[in-house]
């Protein structure tokens, strides 16, 4: 029977070479976006699960919710709190905290310096908490004794190369020259992509000079450093387990943030939650991933398999009612109606399991360029994960069955004498089965598209927002904004601006917090930030009223003079910004029930500058000041970029600056701040640039089989003094017919999900018609490119070859 199946199928492909390759090249296609698309769905739902006990872990996070703001949600927590749960909960087994930190580091005084990313100080028992893989040495105690520091695999070999690491010792560059050395005691296993956490190097926080040393030897609780909490729990302890002690331990700072009408709070977040969590903004934190973009992708997958599924099976349903001959043939000979079944469905399911392992291949093919496209790690091994398998063949016995049901049940009832005598069978396929796969796939065609496209304009909207328009290329460096810096940079060849300013200013980190007196005497808390008198020409601030500080006038500073946001116009209860002019402020740089308040006066009002299109501007108060650690931000032209980047390296080098230098561009860290939104796009975009082959292919196919079983119409309509031009009309606007009903069905779904997804923007770009008439219009003309031509070959075909009997 087997070798009955093996030839029958080979026979039927060699007689339709154009419908197989078709066929299974969209379907082999289909297949492996689906695989792929199901692979990040799945790691994305993985995340935090190597390690060991990650149900009952837990990070501490705060919420601040200030009047008339949106909540705030950062994992910055006080440096008392780990202490204070720990005396309160006799549901916590261990607890520890990070210190996020990025100094400078080198192997040896003769090394060279690098920046260390994903540098933390953390409590002796973080590796409890976190009980990461070992590679060498033991990591639980490797932090008891001060001075000490475990890294990671990948850093270690970067730092050593080949040396053994354990024993030897790295140094701690400080900003003034100071070096200060941690001997290595463990290596750590790199952490997968599939986590929040940045480790490389884990340094202990016992030594003096340590943060969290520092932090616990200060008589006032510190709240603004980057110190992360992190619990594990008893075995079943859930995060309302933990709650009541948060909330005794929170209610004095509630007490004290209710003064200024502020609303502070906290919980548990179970680690495999942070993913999906709220976003945090808490510095070096990755991105957060709505669930719902996560489910819409694995949809889009989906969709795109369904779309192919139903052209083949369509095809194939059409292509069977040809064979009732050969039924006919077989039942003649003495073949029953059950071998006929197993005939048909043993066809059907070999040339999808070819289909499967050609999208099998492809993904081994594509996944490489599609993880360094994406930013991911994406794998698909399944000698390693054998439950890969379960999912592929429930897939594959599906489509397999559902594309030969027609022929197995109907074709195989089959009468001899109706096929032999030459009388119509009544077994065509209908042909609904046609325009259904037709609007299918163009519907999902163009509402990927209208979704590919609103996605890019959103982000591109997004990053042009933050880096202000007409603004040349951004160069910043984390530094201190030492006295003659930023004016050196200023006198270099290409440099059009520049400015040394608190990273807040820039949105590249939180900003700080004062508490401020409205004009009806109502407290609340903006936000405040250092900047110089460079800073608001480069951030093309202009000023709707009043003035800037100037660089001449050092009364800006010793006079207490700010500028305000058009927001903090508004909450000071200023009619206008013009009115706010010359008006004095009481703000105190302390936040608190009732602080000591110093007179400011407002001699600007600008526009707002929110650090995000996801979130409103708040607040924001400028000071005139160079603050002692922030941001050089230099603003150039495409052309001088690389220049300027060498000249800014000399002169760092010059100015005896003990670390390297790390330039960034400005946009791309708006790019990394967008980079999930970039994600989604990326994933949508190639999924539509899927559909749309797959679609075409198609396409292709049917309006090729259509013209072919239509051979004998044609030939009448030219033998009655039809042209080929009226022939071409008539069949193109019967396949163009389902197309425009599917465009209609798209672009109508497309708007309403891409409306939807939009709604979650404060500042968002728009959804205009021309975009939802250009994607029909696209979707149109690729339909008639695809289908004109198998049909015009057909209308201008002999009228003998047509109408000929044999």
């Amino acid at each position: 029977m087997l070798r009955s199946i093996l030839s029958s199928t080979r026979g039927q492909l060699a007689r339709g070479r154009l419908y197989a390759v078709v066929t299974l090249a969209g379907l082999a296609l289909a297949l492996a976006a689906a695989i792929v698309t199901g692979l990040f769905v799945r790691q994305q739902h993985a995340y935090e699960n190597f390690i060991p006990g990650y149900e009952r872990i837990f990070r501490m996070t705060g919420t601040v919710a200030q009047p008339g703001q949106p909540e705030r949600v950062s994992a910055v927590t006080p440096s008392i709190l780990a202490r204070a749960l720990a005396a309160r909960s006799d549901r916590i087994e261990t607890i520890a905290r990070i210190y996020q930190d990025n100094p400078v580091v080198r192997a040896r005084a003769d090394a060279p310096p690098i920046r260390a990313q994903g540098f933390v100080w953390a409590d002796p028992a973080i590796f409890e908490v976190l009980p990461l893989a070992s590679v060498s040495g033991q990591l639980a105690g490797a932090l008891a004794q001060p001075d000490t520091v475990a890294v990671s695999q990948s850093s270690a070999r970067r730092l050593f190369g080949g040396a053994p690491p354990r024993g030897a010792a790295i140094e701690i560059v400080g900003a003034d020259g100071a070096v200060r050395r941690l001997r290595v005691t463990a290596v750590f296993a790199d952490l997968p992509a599939r986590t929040h956490l940045d480790l490389q190097f884990v340094a202990s926080g016992l030594g003096a000079a340590s943060p969290l040393a520092r932090a616990d030897a200060s008589p006032v609780p510190t709240i603004n450093l980057p110190i992360l909490t992190y619990v594990r729990g008893k075995p079943g302890t859930r995060a309302a387990d933990l709650q009541p002690a948060l909330d005794d331990v929170i209610r004095p700072f509630q007490a004290m943030a209710a003064a200024s009408g502020t609303k502070v709070g906290g919980y548990a977040l179970p680690i495999a939650d942070i993913h999906f969590g709220p976003p945090d903004d808490s510095p070096h934190g990755k991105p957060s991933v709505d669930p719902a973009v996560v489910m819409a992708i694995g949809a889009v997958g989906a969709l795109i398999l369904l779309m192919a599924s139903t052209s083949y099976v369509a095809l194939m349903t059409a292509r069977a009612g040809r064979r009732g001959v050969e039924v006919a043939v077989r039942k003649a000979c003495g073949a029953g109606q059950g071998q006929l079944i197993a005939q048909f469905l043993g066809e059907s399911l070999l040339v999808t399991l070819v289909a499967l392992i050609l999208g099998m291949a492809i993904v081994e093919l594509v996944l490489p360029a599609v993880n360094g496209l994406l930013g991911l790690s994406l794998a698909f091994d399944l000698t390693r994960e054998p439950g890969l398998l379960l999912p592929l063949l429930a897939v594959w016995l599906v489509i397999g069955v559902a594309s030969g049901l027609y022929p197995a049940f109907i074709l195989s009832s089959l009468r001899p004498m109706a096929a032999l005598g030459g009388g119509a069978t009544g077994l065509s396929a209908p042909a609904w089965i046609g325009r259904t796969m037709v609007i299918v796939q163009f519907a999902t065609l163009t509402g990927l598209l209208v979704a590919a496209i609103t996605v890019y304009r959103q982000t591109d909207f997004a990053i042009d927002r933050a880096l202000g328009a007409g603004r040349g290329p951004v160069l910043t460096v984390a530094t201190q904004c030492r006295s003659g810096l930023a004016q050196a940079v200023r006198e270099l060849p290409g440099v059009r601006r520049a400015s040394c300013s608190a990273a807040g200013a820039f949105n590249l980190a939180p900003h700080g917090a004062v508490t401020a007196i409205n004009r009806e005497g109502q407290r609340f808390t903006p936000g405040f930030v250092e900047v110089d008198p460079y800073f608001f020409a480069l951030a093309g601030l202009d000023p709707l009223a009043g003035r800037t500080f100037a660089p001449s006038r050092d009364s800006d500073v010793r006079r207490g003079e700010v500028i305000i946001n058009q927001t903090a116009a508004r909450h000071f209860g200023f009619a206008s910004p013009q009115a706010a002019i010359g008006q004095p402020l009481g703000i105190s740089l302390q936040v608190g029930p009732n602080p000591p308040t110093t007179p400011y006066t407002v001699i600007g009002v600008v526009r707002d500058a929110s650090a995000s299109v996801l979130e409103p501007a708040g607040e924001l108060i400028y000071s005139a000041a160079r603050p002692e650690w922030g941001v050089l931000a230099v603003e150039t032209s495409p052309a001088a970029l690389s220049d300027v980047r060498a000249r800014l390296g000399w002169l760092w080098e010059a100015m005896g600056d003990s670390g390297p230098l790390e330039a960034r561009l400005l946009s791309q860290i708006e790019a990394d701040r967008y980079r999930t939104t970039i994600v989604q796009g990326r994933v949508i975009a190639a999924c539509a640039l899927v559909a749309l082959v797959i679609a075409a292919m198609g396409l292709f196919a049917l309006s090729a089989f259509s013209a072919d079983r239509r051979r004998k119409e044609i030939g009448i309509r030219r033998a009655m003094g039809a042209s080929p031009g009226e022939i071409v009309r008539l069949l193109l606007w019967q396949f163009l017919l389902p197309v425009l009903v599917a465009c209609a069905v798209g672009l109508g779904a497309g708007y309403a999900v891409m409306r939807h997804w939009l709604e979650q923007f404060v500042a968002r770009t728009d959804l205009p018609v021309w975009l939802l008439a250009g994607v029909a219009g696209a979707t149109v003309l690729v339909a008639i490119l695809v289908s004109s031509a198998q049909i015009r070959a057909a209308a201008r075909g002999h009228i003998v070859d047509a109408l000929r009997y044999e």
